[in-house]
């Protein structure tokens, strides 16, 4: 299904497919440690603990485009931003891992890192957020010389807020379309273990994400009312969602 009839309302007339607490994983998760999407008091994740960040991730992709990419996204973004795009990474692998999949771990950081690249004031226009950012990270990466990995992270960023990605067949559109989620609003967190959960936001802590997306997102559904965003905020709530994700902050 095309993002037009996804926010047109297909998939049930829901477009970020939360029609069901199986499709983005809101059900309780292991009881007896997290509870998710009930009436109980749910411990908040990110709000501190015995964990203490790593070292250099070892679970991150170590490559000259890699590197590139980083360095890159904290000069026209922020620390919080650059910590959610390496949490998009990490729950993308782990959910990846879980499924048994293997995606091109590169092509699928690179996307997590640059994917939100369309919500900095620096790429600003007219178009969906998801376009902007698709065609900063295309641009970007093209003139570092990855002319193919910038067709291939452009495809991935420009439909990583469409739930149907997660079903598609290329592995790093589905597993960033998932990571993102998992990360933004909690999205099949039922899929994985509490203790690697908390040690992701350990490595890469939220502080202050919850109110930087909502206000970046708030930017573009007051700007663009009949992009996809705002679409699904209408349909949604979409704000509301990103706010009540079991997060701390």
């Amino acid at each position: 299904m095309s993002d037009a009839a996804l926010a047109a309302g297909g998939s049930g007339g829901d477009p970020w497919g939360m029609n069901t607490a199986h499709r983005l994983g809101l059900c309780a998760c292991h009881p007896a440690r997290l509870t998710i999407g009930d009436d109980a008091p749910t411990p908040m994740l990110g709000g501190g603990g015995p964990l203490t960040p790593s070292p250099r991730d070892a679970r991150l992709p170590d490559t000259p485009a890699a590197r590139a990419c980083e360095a890159y996204l904290a000069q026209v973004s922020n620390q919080t931003m650059v910590r959610h795009g390496k949490r998009t990474f990490r729950f993308g692998l782990a959910l990846a891992e879980k499924a048994g999949a293997r995606p091109d771990l590169e092509i699928l950081y690179v996307g997590a890192l640059l994917h939100d690249l369309g919500l900095e004031p620096l790429f600003a226009g007219p178009d969906d957020f998801e376009t902007l950012g698709a065609r900063a990270a295309e641009a970007f990466l093209e003139a570092q010389g990855y002319a193919r990995m910038s067709r291939q992270v452009a495809a991935a960023i420009e439909v990583h807020t469409n739930p149907a990605s997660a079903d598609d067949p290329i592995p790093e559109v589905a597993y960033l379309c998932m990571g993102a989620l998992c990360d933004v609003v909690g999205a099949r967190l039922d899929h994985l273990e509490p203790r690697l959960i908390q040690q992701v936001v350990a490595d890469y802590p939220r502080d202050g994400t919850k109110a930087l997306l909502t206000a970046l997102l708030k930017l573009q559904i007051d700007a663009k009312p009949t992009s996809r965003i705002a679409i699904a905020e209408t349909r949604m709530g979409v704000l509301q969602r990103v706010w009540d994700a079991p997060f701390a902050g």
